[in-house]
């Protein structure tokens, strides 16, 4: 009988560590690579997030405002309508470290995007750039005028607080128009006391007006229309210290008649409170700055002179009722 046999070749042991050392550097290999896509893929993720949400956000902070005035005659009359974009619930003044528009946070922290305050119905501004001339870029020539002895030195209106002050004259732009339903007053200055009575701004008499003053330590904000609309004088305070520059605005957005949180008052951008208020109307008392021109209404009662000692660096007067994101922006 033949017989046969079949045989086979089996590797080496040798030859299968071989092929084991191979199958973990290729594992090595892949793994650096998937990481390092990973890497990569993040980045560009945080880039395009970034970029998107900067056209987002330029989106948002964009002017959409738009007025359509009313129409009347002696039988009819049509309302107008307004609409302004206030800042939505994402918006900020400044991005916060670590964190986009929109509340989307990334590895890298963005740049600050800064927030720019339109100057729609800027109608009067003084900086005190070597005079009192009108600064605002609509031609109103709402001037000041320096009296007794009041002086620019540096960019800066500088009084003595014993009778020097800046009037301006009245004008349909700020007190004698039609009733002012909507208003932003914002001053920059440093007191050099904060004890004695001291009026930084004020418009208006002892019926209807606007004013902002120092007195005993504080800041006072307020405003009055009692005649027509029974709007009492009212004020929010902020404490308040000699030899440090700040701001002040006021922001008046009222109606025909009293209504809450109409009136809202800022000391260096942030809100110190709301009160009720009303519209104000058309008051041929004078304009001050840095003293009462005539009469106004302090919180004890009317007052006049209340002369103020220190540095004035700004006013700006607005037609329109600025939100607390662009007074923040001032």
């Amino acid at each position: 009988m033949n017989r046969f046999s079949i045989k086979t070749d089996s590797p080496s042991p040798a030859c299968g560590k071989r092929s084991a050392v191979v199958s973990v550097e290729v594992l090595l290999v892949a793994v650096v690579a998937i990481v390092g896509l990973l890497v990569g893929l993040v980045a560009v993720r945080d880039s395009l997030i970034s970029e998107l949400s900067d056209v987002s956000g330029a989106v948002q902070d964009s002017v959409q405002s738009y007025a359509v005035n009313g129409a009347s005659s002696g039988t009819t009359a049509s309302a107008g309508m307004d609409f302004i974009d206030q800042l939505d619930v994402s918006d900020d003044v400044d991005d916060i470290a670590g964190l986009i528009d929109n509340q989307i946070s990334v590895d890298v922290a963005p740049a600050s995007e800064g927030f720019a305050v339109s100057t729609e119905e800027l109608v009067a501004e003084l900086l005190f750039n070597g005079n009192a001339s009108d600064s605002s870029p609509f031609g109103n020539s709402n001037d000041g005028a320096l009296v007794n002895g009041a002086t620019i030195v540096g960019g800066q209106l500088v009084l003595d607080g014993v009778d020097d002050f800046v009037t301006i004259a009245n004008s349909p732009d700020i007190n004698t128009g039609s009733p002012v339903t909507e208003r932003t007053i914002h001053v920059e200055f440093t007191p050099n006391d904060v004890v004695a009575r001291q009026l930084i701004y004020e418009e208006g008499g002892g019926v209807r007006g606007l004013n902002i003053y120092i007195d005993n330590g504080l800041l006072y904000l307020g405003g009055y229309n009692i005649p027509e609309t029974g709007y009492a004088p009212t004020f929010v305070t902020a404490p308040i210290v000699a030899g440090q520059t700040f701001s002040a605005t006021i922001v008046l957005n009222a109606g025909a008649s009293v209504a809450p949180d109409s009136f809202s008052g800022f000391l260096n951008g942030s809100l110190v409170g709301r009160t009720s208020a009303s519209q104000i109307f058309g008051h041929a008392g004078g304009i001050g700055v840095g003293g009462v021109n005539g009469r106004t209404v302090f919180h004890d009662g009317t007052g006049s002179g209340a002369f103020f000692n220190g540095s004035i660096d700004s006013v700006s007067i607005y037609n329109r009722s600025l939100s607390d994101g662009e007074v923040s922006g001032l």
